[in-house]
């Protein structure tokens, strides 16, 4: 026995069975989750959403915007409705809610971008979870025989986009908190490295007016950096740069590194940070951005996106000892950890000089 006394009974889904006292009956919602999971996606997926105006509409209007088939469709407007996405007008009459508004494709947050993320590739690796703790080889790299950018590249290419804007919409959500916690007194020229589509240089750009950027990205993702980028006030203190940072970075007084070093292994996340130790100036620092995990993990979501790290990219999340080990491997000396108001903490080292 563990000691552990449950009382009470443990909160049944809305009509579902109940198996068994509370510790079973929990283990069988977490199961069932996935098939909630699979509505949300689905929704997003059909744009749903988007094909509900002002007003309710009838099943079969939505199903002829979407292109879908009405008796299928009416079928998974009713599980929506059940989680308050969409609400029930009538016999086979549907109108939004709160929640179903906030899967518009023009309501802030973009959270059917997020829902997006991971495409196809992203279930099939969570099924493959079983396999990869057994050999603790990355579910991705085992079953497409190669890593998820270069299957990006060149087999699904609109998957890489959709992967793209959900995190980019992730790292608007927390981008504030990160701006405000990172301190760029006296930075002449930060490098975001692997910075994405170049949102979080832009917010740290308009953060510090005398400082310049540079948004370091592999080329295909450097197309897509925002407009801001490019033209206007902040361009001209922005520079984009095509570029592999396992190669070199270019010179700069702070690196940026946000959710870059959580997809690798040691040795690659060793040679990122030597680089940024080469190119930098002495005394600049380096800050990775990444969220940590403990024993015992401090949330479920800490926990979970190690093993999509392990699933995915073969990479992992890392404790802050763990973090501070490769910064001593690399040279630099580990500063401290700054919390940002968001999953993300912010790992600071220093370039010794």
């Amino acid at each position: 026995m563990s000691g552990e006394v449950a009382t009470g009974r443990a909160p049944v889904r809305e009509g579902a069975p109940a198996i068994g006292p509370p510790a079973a009956q929990a283990v069988a919602e977490l199961g069932w989750a996935m098939w909630g999971g699979a509505v949300v996606r689905a929704a997003a997926q059909l744009r749903l959403a988007d094909a509900v105006g002002e007003r309710p509409a009838p099943v079969e209007e939505i199903a002829r915007a979407v292109g879908a088939d009405a008796d299928a469709l009416t079928r998974l407007m009713r599980a929506l409705v059940t989680f308050g996405i969409f609400r029930q007008a009538g016999p086979g009459r549907y109108g939004h809610t709160d929640r179903s508004r906030a899967m518009r494709s023009d309501a802030p947050g973009s959270v059917t971008d997020v829902m997006l993320t991971g495409s196809q590739w992203g279930w099939e690796m969570w099924g493959r979870l079983a396999e990869s703790v057994r050999s603790g080889r990355c579910a991705f790299q085992e079953t497409y025989g190669k890593d998820l950018f270069t299957y990006f590249h060149e087999d699904d290419p609109e998957a890489g986009e959709a992967c793209l804007r959900g995190y980019a919409a992730l790292s608007r959500a927390m981008i504030p908190g990160v701006v405000a916690a990172l301190d760029l007194t006296g930075v002449d020229t930060l490098c975001d490295v692997g910075g994405g589509n170049g949102g979080l240089l832009k917010a740290l750009l308009e953060a510090g007016p005398r400082t310049r950027g540079v948004l370091l990205e592999r080329p295909p993702v450097l197309a897509a950096a925002l407009p801001e980028l490019r033209e206007g006030p902040l361009a001209e203190r922005a520079e984009l740069v095509a570029g592999d940072c396992f190669e070199s970075v270019p010179e700069a007084d702070l690196y940026v590194l946000g959710q870059v070093l959580h997809m690798w292994d040691d040795d690659a996340c060793h040679t990122v940070l030597a680089n940024c130790l080469k190119a930098g100036r002495p005394g600049g620092r380096v800050v990775v951005l990444e969220q940590l995990v403990a024993d015992p993990p401090e949330t479920s979501w800490d926990a979970l996106m190690d093993l999509h790290m392990l699933l995915a990219m073969g990479g992992r999340e890392r404790t802050a000892e763990e973090y501070g080990a490769l910064f001593a491997r690399a040279g630099l000396e580990f500063a401290e950890v700054v919390p940002s108001g968001t999953p993300l903490r912010l790992l600071v080292a220093r370039i010794p000089g």
